[in-house]
């Protein structure tokens, strides 16, 4: 189950690692479905190159601007292929759309060149 403080919240922090193990903080929209939490990104981005190379990640509640509001959680991700993007497309697009009411972000959150980061939190 995720946390309230993550649950209530529209923005999180994530920490992904490089290569050489250093940390680095991103900044992203969530939608949550279940126990899992949702993020949408460009299939090329740093995140998702240092996601492939390492799963391990953690995750806290922000602002828009990143400043934290809560629990750092360690967590595992995932980026979805096939069935499981699309399902998740559907998801992450649903709970972005009940936040912005935006018909212009669906556009853009409906591109081919698109990653869905699924991230699991560790018990």
């Amino acid at each position: 189950m995720i946390p309230e403080d993550l649950a209530k919240s529209k923005y999180a922090n994530i920490y992904t690692y490089r290569k050489d193990g250093s940390v680095v903080k991103t900044t992203v929209l969530i939608g949550k479905d279940g126990d899992r939490i949702l993020i949408h990104t460009g299939e090329e981005s740093g995140k998702v190159k240092r996601i492939r190379r390492n799963p391990k990640v953690m995750i806290e509640p922000s602002t828009i601007l990143g400043k934290s509001r809560g629990k750092t959680y360690s967590g595992t991700a995932k980026i979805l292929t096939g069935e499981e993007r699309e399902e998740g497309l559907k998801k992450v697009t649903r709970c972005c759309l009940e936040k912005f009411f935006s018909y212009l972000f669906h556009d853009v959150i409906s591109r081919k060149s698109s990653a869905i980061i699924e991230i699991k939190l560790s018990q």
